[in-house]
């Protein structure tokens, strides 16, 4: 699977609206929660600003993502179901016609929760995270809320280590003991070691859970970088595993710039691998 260009977009959907007024919302076919959290509220709280409304607190705290937003153009997508019980929808924006954003709708942003989060830099719930619960890079109609390669507050929800990290865990989900221990070890803290087992749902144990995750859709193996942050973590911390290699785990120096200068490599369509390591150090 690669990222849709603007060409997939139009061949995947039914219908792309870049004229955001000719939307036929209400004629849609939505189940009553695709109806409540969709990707058109995006469009009537913005009051007709989506440029202000999502991409201006990039401008100062992701400076070089905003420099790809700013010249992208907001579009409304439709998937028709004869079959399903609702049409499949996405807002997002593309990007130079070569990179397409989908951004995740809630009505409990991090603008109207300001408490949400404690542990993901404010740099990126200040932005990324501000009015969306979520962004990806398209690579099918749909969104795996499990991981994705930009940030996400659905992944951070639903995704601890365990569900990233292939062979974390024994075969009753419990983790292996030369995770824990190093764990434990690195960050001087208990660390939670099942999600399954009584014991451990107190909550003196910390978890790591995925803030995005470099590789593409369908991909499980040994690829890519996996950015984690700590549930016990007042100085909002950003770790870097790559390649899924837990016990190489380190820190992100200057994770706002980090993700920053990531996502531009990816927005701008460049070859080659981003390298999160140049901004790592061990800790």
């Amino acid at each position: 699977m690669m990222f849709f260009s603007k060409k997939d977009l139009h061949e995947q959907f039914d219908f792309v609206y870049t004229d955001l007024n000719q939307i036929p919302f209400d004629s849609l076919k939505l189940s009553e929660t695709r109806r409540r959290v969709n990707g058109y509220y995006f469009i009537q709280e913005s009051k007709g600003n989506l440029s202000d409304y999502f991409l201006e607190p990039f401008r100062a705290l992701q400076p070089k993502t905003y420099q790809y937003l700013i010249g992208g153009k907001f579009f409304y997508a439709v998937e028709k179901w004869d079959l399903g019980s609702s049409d499949i929808t996405q807002f997002g924006i593309i990007i130079n016609d070569e990179r397409i954003c989908y951004m995740q709708y809630t009505p409990y942003t991090y603008e109207k929760g300001k408490s949400d989060y404690p542990t993901i830099p404010l740099e990126i719930l200040n932005s990324w995270l501000y009015r969306a619960e979520g962004w990806d890079m398209a690579e099918s109609t749909v969104i795996d809320i499990h991981r994705g390669v930009l940030p996400s507050a659905v992944t951070y929800s639903v995704s601890p280590i365990d569900s990233i990290i292939g062979g974390f865990t024994d075969k009753t989900d419990k983790a292996l003991p030369q995770y824990t221990e190093f764990l434990e070890s690195k960050f001087n803290h208990p660390f939670r070691q099942s999600y399954h087992i009584k014991e451990f749902m107190d909550d003196k144990y910390f978890e790591l859970r995925c803030l995005l995750d470099t590789r593409l859709d369908g991909d499980w193996g040994k690829n890519g970088f996996q950015l984690f942050v700590s549930s016990h973590n007042t100085e909002r911390n950003v770790y870097v595993v790559p390649r899924t290699d837990v016990m190489q785990i380190k820190k992100l120096s200057n994770p706002a710039e980090a993700i920053d200068s990531y996502a531009a490599h990816l927005l701008s369509g460049k070859e080659g691998e981003f390298d999160f390591l140049q901004y790592a150090e061990d800790f």
